[in-house]
């Protein structure tokens, strides 16, 4: 997979589409280039009399002056939504004035990042779609502001992995080509030998580098696990895939994911994600303990039809408007894709286990059935909805259970009532189509 294009000397930059734009910036220049841009390629944009951001001795150079912002963008390619993912920038010299580091989901924000430091910065962000852009954007303060950038990298970052006994340093991050950076807790380092080993990576003596696999071409086969287990041609278990079984054609289970199944042909699993089953063909999960049923033909995009069944939880104590989280896994959300809509049924029941509240009693229930299409359009959600309370038994005032949408993701919310312990759940069915052209 790509995320950077030139990013350790940026040749093309000079030669990037390069124009002016006098709306607020940067956000006019996310909405001049979106969603025209080639994934993996830079551009970039002024304001007025702002210098050009250039290429300069192997560097990215952004300079700010009298009033004015500059700043270079790209839209990264085949990221796994839902996903987290490490930005590492090298500087050269230390940052002046006011630059910042911002995330795109279409032309809408999701993050912020101020760019500090004269070394090296790492900034963590979770994939809002398959094709998040990153924006660097530098802002006249007072007299100019330079900064000078070395390098850009974005890796995957491995789960949170617990101090082996006995150590002070544990793995940090993967790189694309699997070397393993450790961590002190404060800063990044390179592991010895022992302190590589013992986290069941492998050494390289002559590299002096510590590795998840050795990369090479035929990386499918050399790096899947020996508890899985793969039935047909083609298929796939990457790095850290563990207890997984495959069968049919063309499958691939990411990296670091557990406990699932796949039969069928050209489905594929995210990162992280486990205890999934996924039918059919060219079904794409996203989402832990969820059931996919891709109805694609060989010549559609991955995730273009399919059906998806997703469990959501939340036990609430008082009568606050919360989110129910996928899996009961505090804030956890199903991610709705760019370009993509999505009819949607939620079966809701909430039971009431236990409180001190003097009305109704523990086994007082409610359920509702909702229905409804949320959409994304170029990174913005809208939702169509109607719901219905089938049954309901004891005391229930209050208590309501509704879909909504934030950012990018889909939310079961609910609300309760004071001195009440309520358990709730959810199994929302989905129907997806994600079309592939900007909506």
């Amino acid at each position: 997979m790509a995320y950077i294009s030139d990013s350790t000397d940026f040749s093309t930059v000079n030669a990037s589409a390069n124009t002016a734009i006098a709306t607020p910036l940067p956000q006019g220049a996310v909405n001049f280039y979106y969603p025209s841009m080639v994934v993996n390629t830079w551009y970039r944009y002024y304001n007025v009399d702002s210098a050009n951001v250039i290429e300069t001795g192997s560097y990215l150079r952004l300079l700010a002056d009298g009033g004015e912002q500059n700043g270079i963008l790209q839209k990264l390619s085949s990221l796994i939504v839902g996903s987290v993912y490490n930005i590492t920038i090298e500087f050269n010299i230390s940052v002046s004035g006011s630059s910042n580091l911002l995330i795109y989901s279409g032309t809408t924000l999701q993050s912020s990042h101020k760019l500090s430091g004269s070394t090296t910065q790492t900034i963590q962000f979770t994939a809002n779609s398959a094709q998040d852009t990153i924006v660097i954007n530098s802002e006249y303060i007072s007299g100019s502001t330079i900064l000078q950038i070395d390098s850009i990298s974005i890796t995957t970052p491995p789960p949170t992995i617990p101090y082996l006994i006995g150590f002070n340093v544990k793995p940090a991050s993967i790189s694309a080509l699997g070397v393993v950076t450790f961590t002190d807790g404060t800063n990044d380092i390179s592991p010895n030998q022992l302190q590589c080993e013992a986290y069941g990576y492998t050494y390289n003596k002559a590299s002096g580098t510590c590795s998840t696999f050795r990369y090479n071409t035929n990386l499918n086969r050399g790096v899947a696990n020996e508890n899985n287990r793969t039935y047909g041609a083609g298929n796939s278990t990457e790095t850290g895939t563990n207890n997984s079984l495959v069968m049919g054609e063309s499958n691939t289970i990411r990296g670091m994911s557990r406990n699932n199944i796949i039969i069928g042909s050209n489905n594929q699993i995210a990162n992280n994600v486990n205890n999934a089953n996924v039918y059919g063909t060219l079904g794409e999960v996203t989402a832990t303990n969820s059931i996919v049923l891709g109805g694609n033909a060989l010549t559609d995009t991955l995730g273009e039809r399919q059906a998806i069944n997703l469990m959501y939880g939340y036990q609430s104590t008082d009568n606050s408007t919360v989110d129910s989280f996928l899996n009961n896994t505090s804030n956890s959300y199903f991610v709705v894709p760019l370009d993509t809509a999505v009819y949607f049924q939620s079966e809701s029941l909430a039971l009431r286990v236990g409180g001190s509240s003097g009305s109704g009693a523990v086994g007082d229930f409610k359920s509702w059935v909702e229905r409804g299409v949320v959409i994304n359009k170029s990174g913005v959600l809208s939702i169509q909805r109607s719901r219905t309370s089938p049954a309901s038994s004891g005391t229930t005032t209050g208590w309501s259970a509704v879909n909504s949408v934030s950012g990018t993701n889909f939310l079961q919310t609910v609300k309760g009532a004071n001195n009440m312990i309520i358990e709730w759940v959810s199994n929302i069915r989905i129907t997806q189509i994600k079309s592939g052209v900007t909506l």
